[in-house]
């Protein structure tokens, strides 16, 4: 068998299983359709229930929602990921989300240091400012804080 022959044969090996594939996906695609379907009607009856409007049969059509996704769910793993939210940035898996406060740190506990490159903020009145750790530079003055030297004698 020549060298072309063989090429043949192996392309003809992987076409096949390419076709495997797209068969396969397509199946799950359905599914997929599906449990979007059933989701999204999920959705609409809890919607219309939070603004008191559920239909009569509410409990009926819930269940017979759940139910079918339980089905779909029993066949392969289902996407429920929000889609109206849009996904944390790459290392922020364990960011808080846009808007929500920090939590306040424990009774007792000092407070963190300032970022490399920022200014610490004033001693409240009546405190008496902490001197620089060694080996630091101190900023400069603001200005107007601190009166000019004279001018030199003679002039």
């Amino acid at each position: 068998m020549g060298f072309l022959d063989k090429a043949k044969v192996l392309a003809d090996q992987a076409m096949a299983k390419a076709d495997e594939a797209m068969n396969s996906a397509t199946t799950g695609a359905g599914s997929s359709k599906q449990a979007d379907a059933y989701l999204r009607d999920l959705g609409v009856l809890a919607y219309l229930e939070s603004t008191g409007r559920p239909p009569a049969d509410l409990a009926e059509q819930r269940q017979r929602c759940l139910t079918a996704l339980g089905q779909l769910e029993a066949q392969g793993p289902l996407n429920l990921a929000m889609g109206s939210l849009a996904p944390p940035p790459p290392g922020a898996a364990g960011a808080p989300p846009p808007g929500a406060a920090a939590a306040p740190p424990p009774p007792g506990a000092a407070a963190p240091p300032p970022a490399p490159g920022s200014v610490a903020p004033p001693p409240p009145p009546g405190q008496v400012a902490a001197p620089p750790a060694p080996g630091t530079v101190a900023p400069p003055p603001p200005p107007g804080s601190v009166a000019p030297p004279p001018p030199p004698a003679g002039s």
